[in-house]
């Protein structure tokens, strides 16, 4: 699979740039020469690899001879404490990387690998919050970048901006995209302050690196949107996942023209499954209800409803887990995922929510990101996570954890929260209602921006699972 080898990339497009740092900029041939010595190390290792990736030259050129020595690897988050490393080379049998010192660089032969081999070992988590891992095929990241590249096309000075963790599938698949058509990677790095910190650096480096394509998540597209975000004549796309965008996010993308390319994908499908058509990107995303369209099929991919619940076929798909008691691809080759969608009359797809996060108080089934929804729709909400808490009374208490557009301190709790139940009211059902509420500055995020829903459980949990009667004022 010499699309994957930053070897074969060298023979074939040598002096075309390849990976932009904050620093400098390298081409092909200067990637594979640095990238030599690397592959060698890796050449004979019997285990996956565990690789620690930043967005730095280093990571990158350990990604590159994993890839090009046909060593699976487990990629795990920059912050990755020694417990996480641990639990993560307990899963899946990975080492640490070998030493340089004393490495023949001469000494690497490329060698073809099985398409069917293993590229990475990915860990996701679901609701549990138990790790399952991931893995993806090399023909399998490969075709997704096909996928892609069929919706998006590729120009001759594509330049895709990688500020999404190289963790997770998204990230990882900028790096295959680029090195499978033979383009340029620009590297963002945010630092200790994190994505949403940095959202005024990540709008210049699009400006000053020429920018053509960058993925986004919608938390930090909406905080670009309020910093008052111009789109440069160089961004021909922005593809938006991660997460559900919700209209109001959609409509002020649409009158920023923003070339907006909804997706859907997972770790499990190597990225994205379903996104916006290229040629509809400065269009009005469409509507159902609460939600906006998260695009078409891609190429080879796809879909059904096995009852509510979105089921995929196609050569992207996940091999298996590394656990033999997790289900994975039947055998007709279906994935069933636990999110809930409905196709629109055009065939595209509208993603409802998690089968794996409704929460059951009092014999009634309620959806969190519904009631979320809710609160971000009243006017002096900016942000919420809702969550249920044991009860003996319920099974499950519903809480909810907001962030308001303006704290007023000359305002009780009890009234904002009567203010908040009468807002709900009108559109949800009484057991949806949250019976707690705690106030706070902001809600806890992953790397990539997403709503960290354990830590909010864990920050805020006990706060909201005092006695319904008593409010507390939580800011962090």
């Amino acid at each position: 699979m010499t699309q994957l080898s930053i070897f074969a990339a060298a023979r074939t497009a040598p002096t075309q740039i390849a990976l932009v740092t904050e620093t400098a900029c390298y081409s092909y041939a200067q990637l594979a020469t640095l990238a030599r010595g690397r592959a060698a190390a890796l050449m004979h290792l019997q285990c996956p690899v565990l690789l620690q990736l930043r967005p730095n030259l280093d990571s990158l050129l350990w990604l590159y001879a994993a890839a090009a020595s046909g060593t699976p690897f487990v990629p795990l988050p920059p912050r990755a404490t020694l417990r996480e490393r641990i639990a993560a080379q307990a899963l899946t049998g990975g080492c640490e990387l070998p030493t340089l010192v004393g490495c023949d660089n001469d000494a690497f032969r490329e060698q073809r690998v099985d398409p069917e081999q293993a590229f990475a070992l990915v860990p996701t988590s679901g609701s549990s919050g138990t790790p399952k891992i991931v893995v993806l095929s090399r023909r399998a990241v490969l075709a997704s970048a096909a996928a892609s590249e069929a919706n998006l096309g590729v120009l001759a000075d594509e330049r895709w901006l990688l500020c999404l963790p190289l963790s997770h599938v998204g990230g990882l698949a900028i790096v295959v995209r680029m090195l499978a058509a033979r383009r340029t990677v620009v590297l963002f790095d945010p630092g200790e302050a994190g994505l949403l910190a940095s959202s005024r650096e990540l709008a210049a480096r699009m400006t000053e690196r020429r920018v053509s394509i960058v993925s986004l998540v919608p938390a930090l597209l909406d905080k670009l949107l309020r910093e008052g975000f111009t789109p440069p004549a160089s961004l021909r796309a922005v593809l938006l996942g991660g997460a559900g965008c919700a209209p109001d996010l959609a409509e002020r993308a649409w009158q920023a023209r923003i070339p907006l390319l909804t997706s859907y994908g997972l770790t499990e499908t190597g990225s994205q499954i379903v996104a916006r058509r290229y040629a509809e990107r400065y269009e009005r995303l469409a509507r159902r209800d609460d939600r906006v369209s998260s695009g078409q099929p891609l190429a080879g991919v796809e879909l059904k409803l096995v009852g509510d619940r979105i089921a995929v076929r196609g050569p992207a798909l996940l091999t298996r887990y590394l656990d033999p008691e997790l289900p994975a691809v039947d055998a007709d080759g279906w994935f069933l995922t636990t999110d809930r969608g409905v196709f629109g009359e055009l065939g595209d797809l509208f993603v409802l929510g998690r089968t794996d996060l409704v929460l059951v108080t009092g014999g009634e089934n309620v959806d969190p990101e519904e009631v979320e929804r809710a609160l971000r729709d009243l006017p002096d909400v900016a942000d919420a996570c809702v969550f249920g808490l044991p009860s003996a009374e319920f099974g499950l208490r519903i809480a909810a954890v907001v962030v308001l557009q303006r704290i007023s301190w000359a305002r009780a709790p009890a009234l904002r929260i009567a203010g908040l139940r009468k807002g709900l009211a009108r559109t949800l059902a009484p057991s949806k209602i949250p019976r707690s509420f705690v106030f706070a500055a902001a809600l806890p995020v992953t790397v990539t921006g997403k709503l960290d829903r354990a830590a909010c459980v864990r920050q805020f949990g006990a706060l909201a699972g005092e006695d319904p009667g008593v409010r507390r004022l939580s800011v962090r």
